[in-house]
């Protein structure tokens, strides 16, 4: 059945700014005395109807375009007085730091088997991480810090729980998902609710008040153990609502960078009526 919540909120703000275009209008016509029979006389009353409403959708459609030209080059919203951005780029283009999402384990082998050259991560150890025994270091002895959030012991290695943050450089390393024996990296559907809520906890920790970056969270190879298809439009508005429901405040901008396909994908201009 057809709502009015499924319709676009792009839409509904067209609507909205159309009807309201159409109230000045009619109040400057009836100041000025000019009714519709000074404008389109001795034509029947539903050509007269049908010329309101070609007119409203010509309008609407107008207003539809322009506020798309608006969100080319991404939109800013306010979570709790945090300026949030979300807008097509490349991370490691980024001046501040850099979310790079790892497996429970920070692997950090790129062999096309335990981390794929062309993930996110892989292509950060390939080409930005020019010592990789300083990179292993710094993951070892990540307990040292702050943080309530202690390795483990499972499958006789040092795991991290999910949405620990171990800083190296101007890059904010995340444990994101579970690793299995067959190299498989996979989450929950409420463990990555849980995690990004531990994301943001660790970030306020960690981000000695610069600028946040972060990727579309999920979005890459990872699987989803309890749901068959992911959508990155569901994984943006979750970013979004663990932010607002993790009451952390971060004094600093905090920005989502997507890729160009996710870009196209997604109408991120729905992403306003989210909080």
């Amino acid at each position: 059945m057809f709502s009015i919540k499924s319709v676009p909120k792009v839409w509904k703000d067209s609507a909205m700014f159309s009807s309201a275009i159409f109230a000045v209008i009619a109040t400057f016509m009836g100041v000025a005395g000019i009714s519709l029979d000074n404008i389109i006389s001795n034509q029947k009353w539903w050509i007269r109807l049908l010329v309101i409403l070609a007119m409203y959708a010509f309008l609407l459609v107008i207003l539809r375009a322009i506020l798309n030209l608006t969100i080319k080059n991404g939109i800013t919203i306010k979570i709790r007085g945090i300026s949030v951005s979300i807008k097509q780029g490349n991370i490691f283009d980024a001046s501040g730091w850099k979310v790079i999402p790892f497996n429970e384990y920070f692997d950090t082998t790129v062999n096309d088997k335990i981390i794929s050259s062309t993930s996110l991560n892989g292509i950060f150890i390939k080409n930005y991480v020019k010592d990789l025994k300083k990179l292993r270091d710094t993951i070892m002895s990540a307990n040292e810090n702050d943080s309530d959030l202690k390795k483990y012991k499972k499958d006789n290695r040092f795991a991290y729980p999910l949405g620990r943050i171990i800083t190296f450089e101007d890059y904010m390393l995340l444990a994101f998902s579970h690793f299995n024996q067959q190299n498989i990296a996979s989450i929950s559907k409420s463990e990555y609710v849980c995690c990004l809520l531990t994301m943001w906890k660790e970030i306020r920790r960690t981000y000695a008040n610069k600028p946040v970056f972060l990727p579309l969270i999920g979005s890459g190879i990872t699987s989803f153990v309890d749901i068959s298809e992911k959508s990155n439009l569901n994984l943006l508005k979750c970013m979004l609502y663990t932010l607002w429901e993790s009451s952390e405040y971060i004094n600093q901008p905090i920005t989502i960078l997507l890729t160009k396909e996710v870009m196209q994908e997604i109408n991120i201009y729905e992403m306003k009526g989210v909080i």
